[in-house]
């Protein structure tokens, strides 16, 4: 399972996605909370760093995949 943190750290800020510990852990600004667009750049940058969004239903943007 991998864990979402949301952070706002500006308007061109959407996200990225790591690994701790062997975890993926995806960090997102919190508009993913309720704006779809922001879901999907999130979506979109993650499948890019070579996650998959639709394969994890833990957190908003993975339900929404």
């Amino acid at each position: 399972m991998h864990e979402l943190l949301t952070i706002d750290l500006g308007a061109d800020f959407n996200g990225f996605r790591g690994t701790v510990d062997g975890r993926i852990v995806c960090v997102a600004t919190p508009r993913v909370e309720h704006d779809e667009e922001a879901r999907l750049a999130v979506r979109d940058l993650i499948a890019r760093q070579g996650g998959d969004c639709a394969a994890c239903r833990a957190c908003v943007v993975g339900k929404h995949a």
